[in-house]
């Protein structure tokens, strides 16, 4: 083995050894991610009980999650799923009274509260259940530490897939494609051979989505390092929120109410669907952000990849009704449209069941290539002792074998 080969072959270990405790728990969260909704539902069906009949107004059930909660609730969902209560943020009101609960479940049928829970506070019980396995695939549970953790993380993963792949090449130039078909293959005559062929060769048929999750990690978790790289191949433009500049003091009762930032943003919108030539299918949310004075409101186009979630982001002055932005999710910028199918790929956003079975399956892929990289390791490093003569001492000396 060449100088350089040892050299990458020593990263490809040691990277792997450090990302494996980190790719067990997003590998493992992220096969269960796909089904997020249904899995919520069925652990805590109390939470999202809804009666039968026609839902009340959205403006009605956030009056009714204010009342209910005696929070603040910056949201309104404009369009309902059947059959499931609608679930708000709430926020403690200033002043008031620091609530113990940052979610509230409310019938949409009769305006009654259903249940509320704490975001991801696993010591609710399994009514948390999925929200925390969210919390630890994204952050480890640690909020923005644990971001910051797995961004670096996922960095490091993004440059050992190259590693990794440059060390499944042939290194004699005689018979390479030949030499290089044996990676894509897994032997059975011995578990050491099984191990190591299941973990070349896994990684080389889930590269490019193993790349793929790896640098789309990068984004969700790392974007000072994301963005400027994604620029330079892609240009500039993005999707998504745009960060808004804080107020010097947060605006809580912006001059429009919610039934005029309603017909606001519809009217925006209209405004620029002609301007920019796209069609918006279906409304989904509006958003207050009382730190910016902003109203955001999130909808489908027939720029949309994504099955169930907004694509394009509409934010307006909660005082003026000026335009703030507008972000499409396609069509528009290659960087926008780039990351727009990186974020719905990761998050099974695309493709129906399908692609949330494929991407379950990809989640335990990388829990196994973990695991089977541990494998390999420890097998080397007891080789290593054992020629060592630590092994053999110990096992052929009574007395090593008790100090």
């Amino acid at each position: 083995m060449s100088d350089a080969r040892r050299f990458w072959a020593l990263v490809h270990r040691w990277a792997g050894l450090a990302l494996a405790f980190f790719l067990v728990i997003v590998g493992t969260t992220g096969a269960l991610l796909p089904f997020h909704e249904p899995l919520d539902r069925l652990l805590a069906p109390a939470f999202h009980s809804a009666s039968a009949g026609s839902a009340r107004d959205p403006l009605q059930l956030r009056a009714d999650a204010e009342r209910a909660s005696g929070g603040l609730v910056p949201h309104l969902r404009l369009h309902l799923d059947p059959g499931a209560a609608v679930v708000f943020p709430v926020q403690s009101r200033p002043g008031g009274p620091v609530l113990d609960f940052d979610e509230i479940a409310i019938d949409p049928a009769t305006g009654q509260e259903t249940g509320r829970r704490r975001w991801g506070d696993l010591s609710e019980g399994r009514v948390n259940l999925m929200p925390f396995l969210y919390r630890l695939h994204y952050s480890l549970a640690l909020d923005s530490w644990g971001t910051t953790i797995l961004g670096i993380a996922a960095l490091v993963w993004t440059l050992d897939c190259f590693v990794g792949f440059y060390l499944t090449l042939p290194i004699a130039r005689r018979g390479w494609f030949r030499r290089w078909r044996h990676a894509w293959s897994v032997r059975t005559s011995s578990p050491a051979k099984r191990e190591f062929d299941l973990h070349r060769a896994g990684g080389l048929w889930l590269w490019p989505i193993l790349l793929l999750f790896a640098w789309s990690s990068v984004g969700f978790n790392l974007n000072p390092v994301f963005s400027p790289v994604m620029t330079a191949l892609l240009g500039e433009g993005r999707g998504g929120l745009v960060p808004q500049p804080s107020l010097p003091a947060p605006r809580l009762s912006p001059r429009l109410d919610w039934q005029q930032a309603i017909t606001t943003a519809r009217n925006r919108a209209a405004e620029t669907a002609q301007r920019r030539h796209f069609v918006m299918t279906q409304e989904m949310f509006l958003n207050y952000d009382a730190a910016t004075g902003i109203y955001i409101y999130g909808f489908r186009s027939d720029r949309d990849v994504y099955e169930k979630f907004a694509g394009a982001r509409l934010a307006f002055d909660g005082d003026t009704g000026a335009l703030r932005y507008l972000t499409l999710p396609t069509g528009e910028h290659r960087r926008a449209t780039v990351e727009t199918w990186l974020s719905g790929l990761h998050m099974a956003a695309i493709g129906g069941l399908p692609v949330r079975i494929a991407v379950s399956v990809v989640g335990l892929g990388v829990t196994g290539l973990s695991v089977t990289g541990i494998l390999i390791w420890l097998r080397r490093r007891q080789a290593r002792l054992w020629h060592a003569g630590i092994w053999g001492s110990r096992r052929s000396n009574p007395a090593a074998s008790k100090t």
